[in-house]
């Protein structure tokens, strides 16, 4: 089989989190995620981006956040931190996904 492929024994198919992230990266790494909510809350909403990313990574971790204002309606938050899987990159964005604000995720 390809390097790529999952170890033996483990289910590979579409209904998987994170095989092809955890193929292409190595972990711990450092991950950025990108956000894009409703500017209405403005400062608001990149303080509730920052309290989800802090229940999942912990209140201590290296947390680099960035805020964007995109046009009158919209607010870009993007976060930089280390990551220990590719299920913790897909348990973050389904967090941020779940936030009412969010619009977009990258």
């Amino acid at each position: 089989m390809g390097s790529f492929d999952p170890p033996a024994g483990t289910t590979d198919d579409e209904n998987q989190t994170g095989n092809i992230m955890g193929a292409l990266l190595n972990f711990p790494t450092e991950y950025t995620f990108s956000v894009v909510g409703k500017a209405a809350t403005g400062e608001d909403y990149a303080e509730e981006v920052k309290k989800v990313l802090s229940t999942i990574v912990g209140e201590n971790a290296d947390l680099d956040l960035s805020v964007v204002p995109r046009g009158k309606k919209f607010t870009k938050v993007s976060a930089r931190l280390t990551v220990e899987s590719a299920c913790m990159i897909a348990s973050i964005y389904n967090e941020l996904d779940a936030m009412e604000a969010t619009v977009m995720k990258f």
